[in-house]
């Protein structure tokens, strides 16, 4: 019964031994896995980067703490597009009742993500929802702290 138990042992300590041999390797005093299965990396497709160039208009929705919650008339100019990089301005009606105009400088993602910062101050950040449309979302923090949903269309004037 003795000799049965042991070899059993000795028959569970092998396999394990087998089960792990090779699995970590030492290097430099440290231990590291060991990958030989080679993982197959994506092939690199990106879509080629949309053209914005143009007249984008729609509306403004969020809070500001100047003025609590409220609903603009927003206009993004797009005025010029190299590569995924872009610049332009944006026209607005604040709080006040007045418009406003700031310029802007963005990039455009090869997954179509959106980020714009304004010159002034204030990020803002997107997603195409349809070719000829984006949804924005701004954000700014300090004294005027605002966030808002811009949804946009291109004009196709």
């Amino acid at each position: 019964m003795k000799r049965s138990s042991f070899s059993l042992l000795v028959a569970a300590v092998i396999g394990l031994f087998l089960l792990t041999a090779g699995c970590l390797q030492a290097q430099s005093g440290t231990i590291t896995p060991v990958t030989d299965v080679a993982t197959p990396s994506p092939e690199v497709t990106s879509p080629s980067t949309p053209d914005i160039v143009g007249v984008w208009t729609g509306t403004t929705t969020g809070y500001t703490t100047a003025a609590g919650f409220r609903e603009s008339n927003t206009s993004y100019t797009i005025t010029a597009q190299k590569g995924p990089a872009f610049t332009g301005s944006k026209v607005y009606t604040r709080w006040d009742g007045l418009e406003y105009s700031e310029n802007l400088s963005g990039v455009i993602s090869s997954a179509g993500e959106i980020s714009i910062v304004e010159h002034d101050d204030g990020y803002t950040f997107g997603t195409f929802i349809g070719p000829d449309e984006i949804e924005l979302r701004h954000l700014q923090d300090g004294d005027n702290a605002m966030a808002f949903i811009v949804c946009l269309n291109r004009d196709k004037n």
